[in-house]
């Protein structure tokens, strides 16, 4: 949407799918007409968005504050993990409640505008948690004006997402006895000493809490590689969908060409 006049952008995508093809390029002549050839061109270039996108596009529009809750509670999350303090869980969980929230209205939207695939709906999920943890697609998806679902400029944010590090160990501080009737318990003392059971249990704590982070480490990896998985594909169907439309507008032509040559045969036939 880089160089489109922001208004006529904005109102573009906030129509119905079929009429954004249509209203796009009559938008452009008109531009034209009045002489905005930069801007004309701009619009003329703007991509109608796919339905999971004009899904969320639409909830933007309808349902602004449940957006607004949704992306005030990906930035919490988001400064939380990267702060490497406490209340990771807490932050998690307040941003898949605000994402159900979102999806409840999400999937009314697109049932009323006969779109509730399967399909659309998961893409509008992955979509509406995409912008939760990314500041760039969050932007677009607060104005309204994706194009499609998941941009692969909207994944970068994920990068930021790492395991936090284990926080280092606190060293034991030995207050010294400066009177001279303790002087000797104080040098007995110098060496912090623990209980063994204390000890054990904060070993095996320790060793449960390197196999979660190993855990969470390879989902985050899986996580990564399905999402670059989704952008080759969502790349691959928007070509195919490019070529889909270029053939039949070839056929299109072909058809009225064939049709025009029959009836001028017809005509001297007669």
């Amino acid at each position: 949407m880089a160089g489109a006049p922001e208004s006529e952008a904005e109102r573009l995508y906030g129509l119905s799918p079929d009429e954004f093809i249509p209203a796009r390029d009559e938008t452009a002549r008109r531009l034209r007409d009045e002489g905005r050839r930069e801007d004309a061109a701009a619009i003329k270039a703007l991509r109608k968005p796919s339905n999971p996108a004009w899904v969320v596009n639409r909830l933007a529009r309808e349902v602004p504050k449940i957006v607004d809750g949704l992306l005030a509670a990906g930035q919490r999350l988001r400064d939380t993990q990267l702060s490497g303090g406490g209340g990771l869980k807490g932050a998690m969980e307040d941003e898949r409640a605000a994402l159900d929230r979102a999806m409840r209205n999400a999937e009314e939207i697109a049932t009323h505008a006969g779109l509730a695939s399967t399909s659309t709906m998961l893409r509008v999920r992955e979509t509406l948690h995409l912008a939760a943890l990314d500041p760039e697609v969050a932007a677009d998806v607060k104005r309204g004006v994706l194009t499609r679902e998941g941009r692969a400029a909207g994944f970068t944010g994920l990068a930021g997402f790492a395991v936090p590090a284990a926080p280092p160990d606190k060293p034991v501080k030995v207050k010294k006895d400066t009177t001279a009737k303790r002087s000797t318990k104080a040098k007995r003392n110098t060496t912090a000493t623990r209980d063994p059971a204390t000890a054990r249990s904060d070993a095996a704590r320790q060793q449960r809490l390197a196999k979660a982070r190993e855990k969470a480490t390879a989902a985050q990896g899986d996580l990564k590689a399905a999402v670059r998985e989704l952008v080759d594909v969502d790349r691959a169907l928007a070509a195919a969908t490019r070529q889909k439309e270029q053939a039949q507008t070839r056929v299109e032509r072909a058809r009225a060409r064939s049709e025009k040559a029959l009836e001028q045969v017809a005509e001297l036939q007669e």
